[in-house]
């Protein structure tokens, strides 16, 4: 019994160390194992639109790539793992599903078609005997028609009959009440009017007052946001002028700047090659360019050839190459150090205290 349990436990042990062996081997390959880059651009001819270039990526010593083209004003993508084509499996892969997806597309369309000539068979049948059937119709309702309007001519003659007429004395009536009404009703809105005409003097001169106020209100509550602002963005001035201001602010800034232009460095192309042949129509512009280009001389290290042409013509031509590799484990030395930096840890514990 305690055989098997030993075996289990060997066997345990044996997985975990696989694992943890596995886990090491890929620290250390990211951090030692360096990812490198390759740039390169040529243009030949007068036109813009003939440049070519060509950028690749590869870490793992070739066997993970990326590499990117640009040629006839088309850009290209390919990925290689361990020399294996990815991304031409994968086109091939999607160009098999769209296949097999076109087969069935195709059978109902062919469907359709059938099913919509069949459909229109069936409506000219439909529409045939429905002009038939409309045309019997008519016949029928015209005939009717002529008998109804015989009947309902006579029912009016027999309505205009039935009317009484009005008699001469409801005409002739005197109308002194309308008349009375009316004064009666001249004198209520005339008082009315008044009445409404001094209210509304009134209401006017409240609305206009209530109005101002509300201005003075809100002008006055803007004045106090105003100055709230201006208080805020003081006291903030001030807190930044403090913090910017301490020494173990600016020691910690130094640090950071120190260690970013490591990394800038580091990141950097460590071989540069190419040639450049320019021209412009004004002779002073092509003596400005060699001057900017001339500036960037300790960077490539005079590996670059620049020949300016001063033929008052607009000329480029030239190619340039260039290599860099990234390690992981600069990047990871610059972090442990900003991070265990006491002069970061002041700063950080200032900035959520500020924050709070």
């Amino acid at each position: 019994m305690l055989h098997i349990l030993w075996l289990i436990l060997k066997f345990i042990l044996i997985v975990l160390g696989i694992v943890l062996g596995l886990f090491l081997l890929a620290v250390l390959l990211v951090l030692f194992c360096p990812v490198r880059y390759k740039v390169s651009a040529v243009k030949t001819e007068d036109d813009w639109k003939q440049i070519e270039g060509e950028g690749v990526v590869s870490w793992l010593f070739h066997g993970i790539s990326l590499s990117a083209r640009w040629q006839e004003q088309k850009m290209e993508f390919s990925f290689h793992l361990f020399g294996i084509p990815i991304s031409k499996l994968l086109k091939k892969r999607r160009a098999k599903k769209e296949a097999a997806q076109e087969k069935p597309r195709q059978r109902n369309a062919k469907k359709e078609k059938q099913t919509e000539l069949a459909e229109k068979a069936e409506q000219k049948i439909e529409t045939a005997t429905e002009a038939h059937s409309e045309s019997e119709e008519c016949g029928q309702s015209s005939e009717q028609g002529d008998s109804g309007k015989q009947t309902s001519v006579q029912q009016e003659e027999k309505k205009e009959t039935d009317v009484p007429k009005p008699t001469v004395e409801e005409t002739d009536r005197p109308k002194t009440d309308e008349l009375v009404s009316e004064e009666t009703v001249q004198t209520e809105s005339s008082k009315t009017d008044s009445v409404e005409a001094s209210s509304q003097k009134q209401f006017f001169i409240k609305k206009i007052y209530n109005k101002i106020r509300r201005l003075i209100k809100s002008i006055q509550a803007k004045l106090r946001r105003i100055r709230r602002t201006f208080d805020k963005i003081r006291s903030q001035a001030s807190w930044w002028r403090a913090f910017l201001i301490h020494p173990r602010v600016k020691a910690a800034k130094d640090l950071v700047w120190k260690h970013a232009k490591f990394l800038l460095k580091h990141i950097f192309p460590t071989r540069i090659e190419g040639q450049i042949t320019f021209s412009f129509e004004d002779p002073a512009l092509t003596g400005t360019a060699l001057a900017v280009l001339g500036m960037t001389i300790p960077f490539h290290k005079n590996c670059v050839q620049i020949n300016p042409r001063f033929d008052g013509e607009n000329y480029l031509q030239g190619n340039i190459r260039a290599k860099g590799r990234i390690y992981g484990f600069v990047f990871v030395r610059a972090a442990l150090i900003i991070y265990f930096d006491k002069n970061i840890k002041y700063v950080i514990k200032r900035w959520k205290t500020r924050r709070a």
